[in-house]
């Protein structure tokens, strides 16, 4: 059945929301978490894909680590792991078969429509919620303002025509503050 102006009632913790809300990530949990209600069926559907079937109740949907990666565009593996920070958060639990996944939203307890009001039987008004460490990103390394570098360094013979075959490599490394290394930097 299609419903018309549909209303979600969910219900999250403080750990559910500040991980929902964390937007110093590589993809929108938020995004993930829309993708989810809007994927949960209000009804019960029998689901059918090459050689399985399931029957799915109010509160479920179906969907592979594949597709939920195309739909955020992003790659598998980052499918995977938000999945499992969702299901770590006790938002989300997802049973594996070998087709397909089934996920349960367990925040979401009602549905509202203009013809009427549909329970989530998998609600969970008070989830365990595990500890997730959060991935870092890669930073810039920059170097420390004291200390020294090595800096190659080669200087041509005084027989060298502007090749770099004959160059004079007996003294490549010296080792600079980085002061030093900064006026070098400077100068053209």
């Amino acid at each position: 059945m299609r419903y018309a102006n549909i209303r979600y009632s969910t219900l999250l913790n403080e750990a559910q929301y500040d991980y929902l809300s964390d937007e110093c990530q590589d993809i929108s949990r938020m995004k993930c978490f829309k993708t989810f209600i809007r994927l949960t069926l209000m009804e019960q559907t029998t689901v059918t894909k090459t050689h399985f079937s399931a029957v799915l109740q109010p509160g479920q949907f179906m969907a592979s680590k594949v597709e939920l990666s195309l739909m955020w565009g992003c790659n598998r593996k980052t499918a995977t792991r938000i999945i499992r920070e969702f299901n770590q958060m006790g938002i989300l639990r997802s049973e594996p078969s070998n087709r397909t996944t089934i996920h349960t939203l367990l925040c979401l307890s009602v549905w509202f429509t203009d013809q009427r009001t549909i329970k989530n039987s998998y609600f969970v008004s008070n989830p365990m919620v595990k500890h997730i460490e959060k991935p870092t990103r890669p930073t810039n390394h920059v170097p420390p303002k004291s200390g020294a570098e090595t800096v190659e360094v080669s200087k041509p013979s005084p027989t060298d025509s502007g090749g770099t075959s004959s160059a004079d490599t007996s003294n490549v490394a010296k080792v600079m503050s980085s002061e030093s290394l900064a006026e070098v930097k400077k100068e053209p």
